[in-house]
């Protein structure tokens, strides 16, 4: 997702001498016969970061994330969604009262017409269903497979499991290899963190689904490569472009002039 604030010449002016030393590196994903479509660039400063990212199905986004959230822009309707501490509560709030209205229907109906809708809800919402007694939701684990070399990278390999299928697989190199100054290691650490509390967050939380951020932060390093795969076969792989240490505006982490913050709870 990426962001361009129309500045006035005093600002240009104060932004050009408010830069930080940072990392800016930039993934790419393709199909497994080439074709790009999904292009992201990262900046990184220590204790807040900005991902800029243009896609064929996700269109122009930028997330900045700093220490009280996510800031979510859409730059086609040119607004932005905060994701905070009190979101998240408000989410949880609202799910748990949506649950407790399903559970009362469900004790209404006849045991076979129950059984028959929660089956579908199964289907349909995996990980929903451990909240109404259905079972749990898929879960992701990650297993070793050994050392690996990507391009100029040493790399250590690993696949991603859901339910015991593989559905990444992943070459995992030092964050010290791609950013020096250690910020990068520090802002995955962070975004694991407030996306954990957005999954514990939700009434359904903690039933056998793990955060991918979290499982990241557990192996310790940067993925300069992966493949993801569906049913068997390799659809897609996202590699690493260019990693560079530069100055960053300090207006690269602030929201764009004329955006307005919307409520997604009442759109």
């Amino acid at each position: 997702m990426k962001t361009t604030a129309a500045l006035s010449l005093l600002g240009l002016l104060a932004a050009s001498v408010s830069a930080n030393a940072g990392t800016v590196y930039e993934l790419a994903t393709r199909t497994m016969q080439g074709e790009e479509i999904d292009r992201m660039t990262f900046y990184e400063d220590g204790d807040q970061s900005r991902m800029d990212q243009e896609g064929t199905a996700t269109g122009s986004m930028t997330v900045i994330f700093k220490k009280e959230g996510f800031y979510v822009i859409d730059h086609q309707q040119k607004n932005y969604i905060l994701m905070d501490k009190a979101m998240l509560d408000q989410i949880s709030s609202q799910i748990s009262e949506a649950m407790k209205q399903m559970e009362a229907q469900l004790a209404a109906m006849p045991p076979e017409q129950r059984a028959m809708v929660k089956e579908m809800m199964e289907a349909e919402m995996p990980g929903m269903g451990s909240g109404l007694g259905m079972g749990k939701g898929p879960v992701l684990d990650i297993k070793p497979l050994g050392e690996g070399r990507w391009k100029s990278y040493d790399c250590r390999k690993y696949e991603m499991l859901e339910d015991g299928v593989k559905i990444q697989e992943m070459c995992v190199t030092d964050y010290s290899e791609i950013d020096s100054s250690g910020a990068l290691r520090e802002s995955f650490r962070q975004m694991g963190e407030f996306m954990s509390q957005l999954f514990d967050s939700m009434p359904f939380g903690g039933q056998g689904v793990r955060n991918p951020l979290e499982m990241i932060n557990e192996i310790d390093g940067f993925p300069v490569h992966a493949i993801d795969f569906e049913n068997g076969v390799a659809v897609t792989e996202t590699t690493i472009e260019s990693a560079a240490e530069q100055d960053i505006d300090a207006s690269m982490f602030e929201l764009p002039d004329g955006y307005q913050q919307m409520d997604p709870f009442n759109q």
